[in-house]
């Protein structure tokens, strides 16, 4: 059994509700470093029968206890058996634990609702937690105003979907938790990596002054060391280094801040799935250190190859991490198309391979390799209306909605693209009853259905025409098969 007891350091300067908390949270700091997202589930958003037997999986409450002891194990999980197994524990340990859900779909999102011995409710989304736990972020979602107002709002003065009560629902305060995580010695130095991150985006802002000066700060020393140097000589040197960085175009700055990161800031944390290293790429380190317009630039591939057939002169072998669970049948890595270059890399640490973009053709020869859906903002409203994702977030979905997205003015301003997605987001109907269906309407006045049939796949229905994505597990690819009305 794994005991949540906190010594006096751990409860220091902590009321009796931050103590409940706080042991719900050493939980996730005990159990979240040896988890890993389900692949068959997040990366199967085509296959719609793997994932629904990934969810339906429970996740074994002593093989976790084992893992934590002896941690040298990483275990597959989704939300509801990851959150069912939580409360469990939490039970177990005198804490008034629960599953809630926000959604309605078949795959509805799960988290973890404590209700303390005060009367207070704390929701805790453990799943979304994951990569931050293992990369030492802050968890925005752990018992936050925030994660309510975004997933649960909608349910104040009634039910969840799942029947649950919200009424007395509280919250930490970033401060709260901050001292929670200072006692339980998850923060280092009083630091999230958060922070570090935070740093390199300022001094990426000024890209140009901070490298060249940083460059120019080493060079110094090294000609100090000779003294046959002259002044002038090692201004001339100086002015070379500063014209340079000067006289970069957006583009050479962006390639060069590219290079910095996978040069120095390429440790992988301690990231154990792949689809949690992915997220932490995407989501919590290069969207953020790098500019709106910047991050725009970058096209992700998700990309695997049998190892059987990766050739004697394949130029990323050597950055597949092979020892990986999640590469036992697949050896998965990302491939990032920024213009002209391509970089690919996967969960191995500190280890990745920079390519002239033409040899994405050549990968692609030997390596499956597809192009990954960035969730637009038209997205990320209906996640929030919490019903038929597994149409919003099928890779086919998202493509339709990013395309309809896209359709959207280009020379509005920031304000007014905003409005504009909500006012579209409102207007598209997505529905979990009787069928999973979103129906997604046209400038030009046509519409596009698209539903989930009864075999579990993928149909657009648009025209006079009705369009079957069969997926091919093999290649995680689909194949169409198109129906003609008559």
């Amino acid at each position: 059994m794994i005991e949540l007891k906190l010594d006096k350091d751990e409860m220091k300067n902590l009321t009796e509700d931050e103590i409940e908390i706080a042991k719900a949270r050493k939980l996730e700091i005990l159990i979240l470093p040896i988890l890993r997202r389900n692949l068959d589930f997040f990366y199967a958003g085509g296959n719609l029968k793997g994932k629904a037997k990934a969810y339906r999986q429970p996740l074994d409450k002593e093989t976790v206890e084992q893992a934590v002891e002896s941690k040298s194990n990483n275990i597959p999980t989704v939300c509801k058996p990851l959150c069912e197994m939580v409360a469990q524990i939490l039970k177990d340990n005198g804490i008034n634990a629960d599953t809630v859900s926000c959604d309605t779909d078949i795959f509805k999102h799960t988290d973890v609702l404590i209700t303390t011995k005060s009367g207070k409710k704390y929701i805790i989304n453990y799943l979304e937690d994951i990569e931050s736990i293992q990369s030492g972020m802050r968890t925005p979602d752990f018992a936050s105003q925030q994660y309510y107002e975004r997933r649960y709002k909608k349910f104040e003065n009634g039910l969840t979907t799942d029947g649950k009560s919200l009424e007395g629902i509280d919250f930490l305060s970033s401060e709260q938790l901050k001292k929670i995580d200072g006692n339980l010695g998850y923060t280092k130095h009083n630091m999230y990596m958060n922070d570090v991150i935070e740093q390199i985006k300022k001094e990426f802002l000024n890209f140009r002054s901070v490298m060249s000066e940083n460059e120019w700060i080493s060079k110094e020393a090294e000609l100090e060391r000779n003294n046959n140097v002259t002044i002038e000589e090692k201004e001339k040197i100086k002015k070379e280094i500063f014209d340079r960085y000067n006289n970069m175009t957006e583009s050479e700055v962006l390639e060069a801040k590219l290079d910095w990161i996978f040069n120095y800031f390429n440790g992988r944390m301690d990231l154990k799935g792949h689809a949690d290293f992915v997220m932490y790429y995407s989501r919590l380190l290069l969207k953020e250190v790098l500019t709106d317009d910047e991050y725009r630039k970058i096209t992700r591939y998700d990309g695997f190859v049998n190892t059987n057939n990766i050739p004697e002169d394949s130029k990323i072998k050597d950055v597949l991490d092979f020892d990986n669970a999640d590469n036992i049948n697949k050896s998965r890595f990302c491939v990032l198309e920024v213009e002209d270059n391509i970089y690919v890399f996967s969960t191995k640490p500190n280890s990745y391979v920079k390519l002239d973009k033409s040899e994405l053709e050549k990968l692609s020869k030997y390596a499956n390799i597809s192009k990954s859906e960035k969730p637009s903002d038209l997205v990320l409203h209906l996640c929030d209306r919490g019903n038929a994702l597994p149409l919003v977030f099928h890779p086919l979905g998202s493509k339709l909605l990013n395309e309809r997205a896209d359709l959207i003015d280009e020379n509005l301003t920031e304000e007014e693209r905003k409005k504009a997605i909500e006012d579209l987001s409102k207007q598209i109907k997505t529905t979990d009853e009787p069928v999973t269906s979103i129906l997604i309407p046209y400038p030009n006045g046509e519409e596009k259905y698209i539903y989930i049939n009864p075999d579990d796949e993928f149909v657009l229905k648009e025209k006079n025409k009705e369009t079957i994505y069969h997926y091919n597990e093999e290649t995680d690819s689909f194949e169409e098969e198109v129906k003609n009305e008559k």
